[in-house]
């Protein structure tokens, strides 16, 4: 399913003066103008910008899926009523290339990935009065391919140590503009070479943005992107230091209690959101796992969970749960306008924590992961702790505070554990490569 959202952009149309967020955020981006017009000037350019932030809203992509359809195949959600096609087809692990939810997630992703691709390539042409402007905006364009880039790979292909050179097939790396037939016909990269895109791109965009860019990605929230990708690849080091980097900024702080990251937008924690207002309705999707005025939501928190966040009564992260009838409900996405997490402060911390731990120093892995606990209300870990008893409540730790923000299904194949009755590596945990690719690309490769 493909919603239309209006933008989220950072000029008006036709001007490059930088103005207020409220004001911007009104503007209506013109999706259906031609190539040839529209990326012919700074402000066509700008325009452009706006439809690709907009694209990125999309329920099947920012505004709801890819938080959103990952939690169906781990232990933290079940679900027995009323579940649509799509998704039953994910919790019966029955997919096809016609499932509406990983093809929604395929098509808008190239559509945002073909919309940067064309400003990319425009940007070599047109001339900008101020070149620092145009150096921006390539670095927004990259960190937004990025960004989709890895969110394709994590639902599309197996993760990083399926093989062990990764060269098991990862998504078709497209960084050329395709009109029609042109640059269609491709086949899937290895994934290894998915990521090694992914990090050129975050790399170069971190270089050209300012350390915030709201609503895009400035370049500390592009490093706690990039944090993120190395600490799934098992590069204790590199996510560490880059982790690192975002916490000694100063830019951004946890708030001062839990519930404040999903009940008020823009909070100081968050490093990267998708901005929705009234008229948006761009928090829909995530909004499905609510438990306020619905006498029968459709989902709630599964029994592991539920015994993982019960295992303190004191853990303040229980005000985001609702229990009843003998389930819990969640209650993070309970407005209708709210923008949505997707990259927190708290994440850099718990990142940091097991990079720390990884490579032995339980000391500073435990200090990072009380300054969450305490956060939470929960005593602190003693600094003595140490072995799998640490590496345990680290993970936990992760596991509630990032709870149905889409991080346990990534979690899980990191880790390597089983999702529900599913082992971390089952092809029936990713998404068919759907029709709409299949039957225009007769060199891409179906997956299992």
């Amino acid at each position: 399913m493909r919603t239309r959202f209006p933008a989220i952009a950072v000029t008006a149309l036709l001007s490059l003066t930088v103005v207020s967020c409220d004001s911007f955020l009104q503007t209506e981006p013109p999706l259906d103008i031609s190539n040839d017009v529209a990326l012919s000037t700074p402000a066509g350019i700008e325009a452009v910008m706006v439809g690709a932030a907009d694209a990125m809203q999309s329920g099947a992509l920012f505004g709801g899926n890819v938080m959103s359809m990952g939690e169906l195949w781990s232990d933290n959600v079940e679900s027995n009523v009323g579940a649509d096609f799509g998704r039953l087809q994910i919790l019966t692990y029955n997919l096809n290339i016609f499932n509406p939810e990983g093809r929604s997630m395929w098509g808008d992703g190239y559509g945002v990935i073909n919309r940067v691709n064309n400003v990319l390539a425009a940007l070599d042409n047109v001339p900008f009065d101020n070149p620092a402007r145009a150096q921006q905006l390539r670095g927004r364009a990259l960190a937004m391919r990025a960004l989709t880039m890895w969110s394709l790979c994590m639902y599309f292909a197996q993760p990083w140590g399926f093989t062990e050179d990764n060269s098991h097939p990862g998504i078709i790396i497209r960084t050329e503009p395709t009109l029609g037939d042109v640059g269609t016909q491709k086949a899937r990269a290895t994934l290894a070479a998915c990521y090694q895109q992914i990090i050129a791109d975050f790399q170069a965009a971190r270089t050209l943005l300012p350390p915030t860019d709201a609503p895009y990605m400035g370049s500390l929230a592009v490093t706690g992107l990039l944090a993120r990708v190395y600490f799934h690849m098992g590069d204790w080091a590199t996510a560490e230091a880059l982790a690192t980097e975002v916490i000694e900024s100063g830019v951004y702080r946890l708030n001062p209690d839990v519930t404040s990251v999903v009940t008020t937008n823009s909070t100081p924690e968050v490093m990267y959101e998708i901005v929705n207002l009234a008229n948006d309705n761009a928090s829909s999707i995530v909004f499905d796992f609510r438990q306020a005025d619905n006498a029968s939501p459709r989902y709630w928190a599964g029994t592991p969970f539920v015994n993982t966040i019960y295992r303190n009564a004191t853990d303040g992260r229980l005000a985001l749960y609702v229990y009843r009838n003998n389930r819990l409900y969640v209650a993070k996405w309970d407005r209708i306008v709210m923008n949505i997490p997707i990259l927190r402060y708290a994440e850099m911390y718990l990142t940091r924590s097991e990079c720390r731990f990884q490579q032995g120093n339980t000391v500073g892995a435990v200090e990072d992961v009380n300054v969450i606990r305490e956060r939470a209300g929960l005593e602190p870990l003693p600094t003595s702790q140490a072995g799998n008893t640490l590496l345990n409540n680290i993970r936990r730790e992760r596991n509630v505070e990032l709870a149905f923000e889409g991080d346990i299904f990534l979690e899980r194949k990191r880790q390597r554990r089983d999702l529900k009755d599913k082992p971390w590596n089952d092809a029936a945990l990713i998404f068919k490569i759907p029709d709409i690719e299949m039957n225009a690309n007769t060199l891409c490769a179906q997956n299992p």
